[in-house]
């Protein structure tokens, strides 16, 4: 028996995800939340195997409870059920180490296959959720070669983007700051961009964070 938490700030929608699950004999409806404080503090007392996660919610964000309940080494399952089919969303629930993501669009069967597999310690990640994802990096890789960036240069596109100093940069990949210097301008070169901004600019744009 799966044992299925539920987390969405909209009660008609878990009352509407419950009645689904109810009906399958393999998983148990054992709670629900409605923002992200109350469901860490129920989660305190309620060990579910998987938790069915929102991300835009009141007083605390979906995300904001992958982060505590990882920082805590938490075992929870977390299945993401959103409707964000945005590649860079995506990202930052792989790097979260998030097990899976499905959108609400999704029917019972599909949204039933994802709890039984994140819950037998697999990844489910939804079809139109990968395709996004896929194409996204096809587009940054059409973007990089247009322009012919070298691999570090992408390494420091992306670093300027998440907001690291120079010497941030040099300290994290090894190299001095002269070299981080060079590199930044030969892209600014590369690219047609006037300053830094233009650098985040087309990171954002290209999928790069």
């Amino acid at each position: 028996m799966i044992r299925v938490f539920i987390v969405d700030d909209h009660q008609v929608v878990i009352d509407g995800l419950s009645s689904i699950l109810s009906d399958d004999d393999n998983i148990q409806f054992c709670g629900s939340a409605q923002n992200g404080k109350e469901a860490l503090h129920q989660l305190e007392s309620v060990s579910p195997d998987v938790l069915l996660l929102d991300i835009n919610m009141p007083e605390m964000d979906g995300i904001a409870v992958i982060k505590a309940l990882r920082a805590k080494e938490d075992k929870t399952r977390i299945l993401v059920l959103t409707m964000h089919n945005n590649p860079q969303f995506t990202k930052q629930l792989i790097q979260l180490d998030v097990e899976g993501c499905v959108l609400k669009n999704a029917g019972k069967k599909e949204l039933i296959q994802a709890i039984s597999d994140v819950n037998d310690g697999e990844r489910y990640y939804g079809k139109d959720v990968t395709d996004t994802l896929f194409a996204d990096v096809k587009k940054t890789e059409k973007a990089v070669e247009k322009v012919q960036l070298t691999k570090r240069e992408v390494q420091i596109i992306r670093l300027i983007a998440s907001e690291y100093t120079t010497n941030e940069i040099a300290t994290d990949l090894a190299i001095s700051t002269h070299t981080v210097d060079t590199h930044r301008k030969n892209i600014v070169s590369k690219l047609a961009v006037k300053n830094t901004a233009g650098l985040v600019k087309f990171a954002i744009e290209n999928g790069l964070i």
